[in-house]
């Protein structure tokens, strides 16, 4: 099938893709079972009682405690402030611990979707509002100010008012609800100083006021030292006083409002001071999954009334018990007790006095009704519990409960209040729960538990009105209350935690058609595998080579059946791995191992098979007549290949030390710790190591390509344009590397010293303006970052344009060198083929730096240490013989026999000899099918293991989203997401870069391998006709017969033809009619393959026909099907227009190298697009079914969920976009225009 056949059939295939994946995403990210109405204080059930005992006669109401709020939250706040006049607490907060879910779960309660992760990126995004969802929020905001000096209209008083200052998601989440806002960007996270300071500035003005019921803080600079350098960054302490320094702030100048207001009106609530944090940081500073450092942040509740001395006795008493177990080893982070960051809701909406938000799924935290009475605790318990029981009806529409009358005979036959206390002394006080726990499903569980904690406070409410007549001991009605409280507690406790991981209603309908269009999209891709070459070459890779080589060439010159066996068996327990989600977090470890071993496997081989070359090769030759015999030639290569190998392990078990990631292990100490701690200077001399010799690789290559030094002439003008060339080039390259260095040192000009970096600024300045603004008052240079990284983005792309601008005028003035395949192996000629691939993937190594972190820049030093292994392994292992000095060695092939043939024509002794001289110096290369794939197979492993080697994993903490303001001043959803997914993918893409440079030169050496087989295969034929015509010699020439000599006329045309077309190849492009002219003046005939007719009979030698009988007549279909098969080799021929006419779509290698070259580039670039889509599509549609048949599974949010995100970022920016369209359709396309 023609190549661009298939590749529209692979780009309807990823088409398909793509809409299976829309289509399953849509049904695994769904909306939240949620109610749109809001709640209302009328919807506050009665009291529980038994329609024996009747209504008790006064209904207990909740009130409120408090009167005012302020909300500090400080983005990534994970550590607790110890004070004895506050509440502490170790908040919980669930997966994707990113912003946008986490202020959702704050203020509503809820526990959100994967989904809002992905809109926690899309800043402009307005369809996360929470406009019509319940929140505290909405009915803070709607509920009465208790402030006295609140406006009065006859019985109706003014709404609260709040007030907002910091992260401008609160303002898009809660539109018009805030009085006074002034919001700032959440995700420029260089800014560490203003994004504080512009919210610091309103702390003491809004708290002078006395018209606010609400101020909400919201600190983002914490969060952004963690992106930007992690938590043990040296901004890090400087940060966490300020913090400490605000809080005092608020809860002083509260403490002074507080008493003001009690000594002037003395009737006005208190004010309620919440510390707390979002979500927390991993050890690399970011955050988004669900390790015990992310998860974990702090809740502090202060107020002026807790400084009271008996409050602070009580308080003292709950936090001590937690500090004792803290010292007695308790797990990390967990400081105090630990609540769920969604207990937030129902608790402050009771202490507030308004109504708990009807789709929250938090539980009440008892300790802040510390001062409430023993009915108020319970009454607040009960409608805690009736919300929460809301939400289940609001998710099972049978689930049934009964009302707050109760038949006591049906639960407690024979109940005695007498013997009440007995039975609650020395029985089991969780008889109830567990006898709840054996139901049969998990809606009658909550059911029964809901039932038995109404049961409950209903005793205590009978118990307490009759407390004087029955003589009920205050001892019993305190176990009463106990067990009332503990039942509440545990029906909310399991509702809870069951609503918190069982929200979401799956679209199975989009979910199995997503997965039907994914596979379809994989059928494709495997019947675009199937039409071409690469299951025919892979069965052939897998052949023994013959123990004993009697022929030139063989099908297959390298068993290649170890590799093949490993590669199927990776992709199989890979697949097979998606179900499981401890080898999901470890992801990495597979890649690793697998990595290993694909080297070990190669390595082996090598040595294997090289060595059995050497060994089987025959005699020894002498070159140039020298008296010494090459004998290790063979031996040598197969150490060395096999040293290349083992050198890739040593590489590699480097890189596995330099980032630690996944889950089980990545707080372990590993070499980024040390770079970013003690030994920082030696991470700097690392980073401007990298850079240098990155910088001083391609300024070596823009002058070799075309040295002055060489003695090619060229004209003048075009020479001076080289020049230029060159040297715009080296003056680009030197800038940009000294524009990211300066950038680089000026985000941590901390660490350098003012002095340094002005010296350091004022060298640049000298150098280039870029970045640079004018000096200051004081005299100092003011530099702007985006500015400079703008420069460089701006000077890498003009690089490009300048690099295929040179290696086109460079190509022009050596054009024939260019476009024949090379005969010999050195570095002048790997440059010269590799200058344009070498020269992109420089500039994307630049370009990956500036958007990595420091301590990661040398990973591309090692990486293009195993690019360049590799690419050595190739050439040793495509190598095969040698022909040197006119000396052939042929691994023990027969010698050519150079038997002259004599023909009847008009040179009756005319001889035609192959000697020796006729053959060119130059290498042999190896007979490798298949060799491709070997080589996607190895890209594939490189590409999966350099994503986890820069410290990623499946979890969406280690998204690192420090560089995804690099050149951008403003928020832009594009630009911001196109550099996250660079600066996050950076390993895989340069990979992809350097595969450009694996496949042109396994090309090359293919192309150089053709040529040389088509040269033997012509030779071999040759031969074997020599042979055979002489073997037909006689004396007496009479008896050869018609058929025989026809068949020597045969021979002797095709090899003129092929001489003639070999030469007109060489000279097609200097002076192709001259070619022509003596092909005419020789009298062979080029329009026709086919035998002369009988109209040329005077051009064909005369037969004796005499010896001929009537019984050997030979018709002329006889004659043409015992032609010589050499004769049709020959199906490239030179036509009178000079264009070569292949009788197939292959071109010919010898008369036409270039189109050849075009064609080697369509179907190897094709295959290994194939074989990716391959394996991501296979990916995509295995983890779908994974997702499907665990989406009931307890880690689906926390581990299935970012892995199924993860796997769309791999399918489509990486292999649709990155692979397909920009390496496959972009740089492939210039590239092969340019040969």
């Amino acid at each position: 099938m023609k190549p661009w056949a298939l590749f529209a059939i692979l780009l309807a295939s990823l088409a398909c893709q793509l809409a299976g994946l829309a289509m399953f995403a849509k049904g695994f990210f769904p909306y939240k079972a949620i109610s749109t109405s809001f709640a209302s204080l009328e919807d506050i059930p009665p009291l529980p009682f038994f329609s024996s005992y009747g209504q008790p006669e006064t209904e207990v109401q909740v009130r409120p405690i408090f009167g005012k709020v302020v909300l500090m939250l400080v983005d990534a706040l994970r550590s607790l402030i110890d004070s004895n006049k506050a509440i502490p607490f170790t908040a919980i907060a669930s997966a994707p611990t990113v912003t946008l879910p986490r202020l959702k779960a704050l203020t509503t309660g809820t526990v959100p979707g994967f989904l809002d992760a992905i809109l926690n990126i899309a800043e402009s995004d307005q369809s996360s509002t929470l406009a019509n969802q319940d929140n505290w929020i909405a009915q803070f905001a709607m509920s009465p100010s208790k402030r006295l000096n609140a406006n009065r209209t006859g019985d109706t008083v003014e709404k609260r008012k709040i007030g907002f200052f910091g992260d401008d998601t609160w303002i898009k989440l809660f539109p018009g609800l805030f009085s006074r806002t002034d919001g700032t960007s959440s995700f420029f996270a260089m800014d560490t100083v203003e994004v504080d300071n512009n919210v610091t500035r309103h702390v003491e003005p809004e708290l002078a006021r006395d018209d606010w019921d609400g101020l909400i803080f919201h600190y983002l600079g914490l969060d952004h030292v963690g992106h930007s350098g992690g938590p043990k960054s040296a901004l890090m302490r400087p940060k966490q006083a300020e913090m400490d320094s605000v809080a005092e702030t608020i809860y002083k100048a509260l403490v002074a409002k507080d008493s003001m207001a009690s000594a002037d009106q003395g009737r006005e609530l208190p004010t309620l001071f919440i510390l707390c944090g979002d979500h927390g940081m991993n050890e690399v500073g970011n955050h988004g999954g669900s390790s015990r450092s992310e998860i974990s942040t702090s809740f502090v509740f202060m107020s002026p009334i807790f400084e009271h001395k008996g409050n602070m006795d009580k308080i003292q008493a709950m936090i001590d018990p937690y500090r004792q177990d803290v010292q007695a080893e308790k797990e990390e982070y967990e400081y105090y007790k630990s609540i769920s960051q969604v207990d937030l809701v129902p608790t402050l909406s009771l202490l507030m006095g308004l109504p708990i938000p009807k789709n929250s799924v938090g539980k009440l935290i008892p300790e802040l009704f510390f001062d409430s009475r023993v009915g108020e605790k319970l009454k607040a318990l009960q409608i805690n519990s009736y919300q929460v029981a809301g939400v289940l009806r609001n998710m099972w529409s049978d689930f049934e409960v009964e009302s707050s009358v109760l038949l006591k005979e049906y639960k407690f036959p024979g109940w005695d209040p007498e013997e009440e206390g007995r039975e609650i002394e020395y029985t089991d006080e969780y008889r109830g729960p567990l006898r709840c726990s054996m139901e049969k499903s998990q809606k009658q569980v909550l059911a029964c538990l809901y039932n038995l904690a109404l049961t409950e406070h209903a005793l205590y409410v009978e118990l307490s009105d009759s407390f004087c007549a029955l003589g009920v001991t205050t001892r019993i009605l305190d176990l009463r209350f106990r067990k009332a409280k503990n039942a509440y507690l545990k029906f909310l406790e399991e509702a809870s935690s069951m609503l918190s991981t069982a929200l979401s209603k799956y679209d199975m309908p989009l979910l199995t058609n997503g997965s039907l269009m994914m596979a379809f999209a994989v059928a494709g891709f495997l019947y675009c595998a199937i039409q071409t070459s690469m299951l025919d070459d892979f069965k052939r890779s897998c052949l023994e080579p013959p123990a004993s080589r009697t022929l030139k060439r063989s099908k297959n010159d390298v068993n290649w059946r170890g590799a093949r066996v490993l590669s199927v068996v990776i992709l199989i327990l890979y697949l097979v791995t998606l179900f499981a989600s401890s080898f999901v977090e470890e992801e990495h470890q597979f890649w690793y191992f697998f990595n290993m071993t694909w080297w070990a496997v190669l390595g082996l081989t090598s040595a294997r098979y090289l060595v059995n070359t050497f060994n089987a090769a025959g005699p020894a030759f002498k070159p140039n007549g020298s008296d010494k015999f090459q004998k290790h030639k063979y031996s040598t290569s197969s150490a060395v290949a096999t040293g290349y190998c083992l050198f890739q392990m040593a590489i590699l078990r480097l890189l596995r030390s330099w980032n630690q990631t996944g889950q089980k292990y990545a707080d372990q100490i590993d070499l980024r710790h040390y770079l970013n701690s003690s030994w920082v200077g030696v991470s700097w001399i690392l980073l401007w190591t990298t850079i240098t010799i990155v910088a001083a690789s391609m300024i070596v290559q823009i002058y070799i390509i075309h040295s002055p030094l060489a003695k090619t002439y060229i004209p003048a003008w075009k020479a001076g344009l080289i020049s230029v060339f060159q040297a715009w080039l080296s003056i680009l390259v030197i800038l940009v590397s000294l524009w990211i260095t300066v950038y680089k040192m000026d985000l941590e000009s901390s660490y350098f010293g003012e002095a340094t970096m002005a010296r350091v600024h004022g060298f640049m300045s000298t150098l280039s303006s870029v970045g640079y603004s004018n000096k200051g008052a004081n005299g100092t240079l003011v530099m702007s970052g985006y500015e400079m990284a703008r420069g460089c983005y701006a000077a890498l792309g003009a690089m490009v344009f300048l690099i295929l601008g040179l290696k086109a005028i460079s190509k022009s003035s050596s054009r024939q060198a260019d476009s024949d395949p090379m005969t010999k192996v050195d570095f002048q000629s790997r440059t010269r083929i590799l200058f344009g691939p070498s020269m992109l993937l420089g500039a994307t190594t630049l370009l990956l730096i500036l958007l990595s972190r420091r301590h990661n820049a040398p990973l591309f030093l090692l990486f293009s240490l195993q690019l360049n292994l590799y690419i050595n392994w190739i050439t040793l292992v495509r190598q095969r013989d040698s022909v040197a000095d006119g000396t052939v060695h042929s691994q023990g092939a027969e010698k050519l026999d150079r038997t002259l043939i004599n023909t009847e024509d008009d040179d009756d002794t005319e001889k035609h000899s192959m000697t020796s001289e006729s053959i060119p110096s130059q290498a042999l290369f190896r007979t490798l099918p298949g060799q491709s794939s070997i080589h996607s197979c190895t890209i594939i492993l490189w590409t999966l293991s350099s994503f986890f080697l820069m410290g990623n994993s499946n979890s969406i903490a280690s998204i690192d989203i420090s560089n995804a303001y690099v050149g951008i001043q403003a928020y832009d959803i594009v630009l911001t997401g196109v550099l996250t997914f660079v600066s996050n993918w950076a390993g895989p893409i340069w990979w992809c870069v350097g595969a450009v440079m694996v496949m042109r030169w396994d090309l090359e050496l293919e192309l150089a391998w053709a040529k040389q087989d088509k040269v033997l295969r012509l030779k071999e034929e040759e031969e074997r006709s020599w042979k055979t015509i002489g073997g037909w010699k006689r004396e007496d020439k009479s008896t050869l017969t018609r058929k025989a000599k026809r068949r020597m006329w045969l021979y002797k045309q095709a090899v003129v033809k092929s001489r003639e077309a070999a030469a007109a190849a060489v000279a097609a492009e200097k002076n192709i009619h001259e070619i022509e002219t003596k092909s005419d003046e020789s009298g062979l005939q080029h329009e026709s393959p086919l035998p002369p007719s009988q109209g040329e009979q005077d051009n064909e030698p005369q037969l004796d026909t005499s010896a001929v009988g009537s019984g050997e007549t030979l018709s002329n279909d006889q004659q043409n099907d015992d032609a010589f098969y050499v004769y049709e080799e020959q199906e490239f021929l030179v036509t009178e227009e000079g264009s070569s006419t292949p009788s197939s779509d292959i071109p010919c290698v010898l008369s036409n190298p270039r189109g050849f070259r075009q064609h080697l580039i369509k179907t190897r670039v094709l295959d290994h697009l194939i074989l990716t889509s391959i394996f991501f599509g296979m990916t995509l549609y295995v983890l779908s079914i994974a997702a499907i048949v665990l989406r009931h599974h307890l880690f689906i949010w926390t581990v299935f969920s970012p892995k199924v995100l993860y796997q769309f970022a791999w399918t489509v920016p990486f292999q649709i976009v990155v692979q397909v369209l920009v390496i496959g359709c972009g740089v492939w396309t210039v590239l092969e225009a340019s040969f």
